[in-house]
């Protein structure tokens, strides 16, 4: 398990800096776990406070894993994740024991320090200035799903 989270704190410890970030969608580039599965974190704001928490992150995270996870196997495959081909180098990268399925162990490993990095203030929060302009939505996309 260890060496899981290392993999992943690895992962993450090659973001690009900060000059670059703000060219890239925050959630949707390699160094966002939550990027590979669609939709905005502030998506995650469940108490409308305009701010979100690990833990909002986390609860929609697993959400959206349950979602992509067709066979209900506890995980989700490169082909479940319906990460279009040109992300499929950011899944592998997620995928840290290499069994070609994406855990919420490996995916919350991923978020932590992805929330690390992105709270800049250390306040555990988020806010849409830390996580910069929102990513564009296709016009058919539905409203985000809100965990109850």
């Amino acid at each position: 398990m260890g060496a899981r989270i290392l993999a992943a704190l690895g992962f993450i410890a090659l973001l690009q800096p900060a000059s670059l970030l703000a060219q890239r969608s925050p959630w949707g580039g390699p160094d966002s776990p939550g990027g590979l599965l669609g939709g905005d974190p502030m998506d995650a704001d469940l108490d409308r406070d305009q701010r979100v928490s690990h833990d909002e992150v986390w609860q929609w995270l697993r959400q959206r894993l349950g979602q992509h996870d067709q066979n209900r196997d506890g995980a989700v495959t490169l082909p479940e994740s319906g990460v279009h081909p040109d992300r499929a180098e950011d899944f592998r990268a997620m995928d840290t024991d290499r069994d070609g399925k994406l855990t919420a162990g490996e995916l919350r490993a991923g978020s932590e320090a992805w929330f690390r990095n992105r709270d800049l203030n250390r306040d555990g929060a988020l806010t849409r200035q830390e996580l910069g302009p929102a990513p564009s939505r296709p016009a058919a996309q539905s409203a985000p799903v809100r965990p109850r």
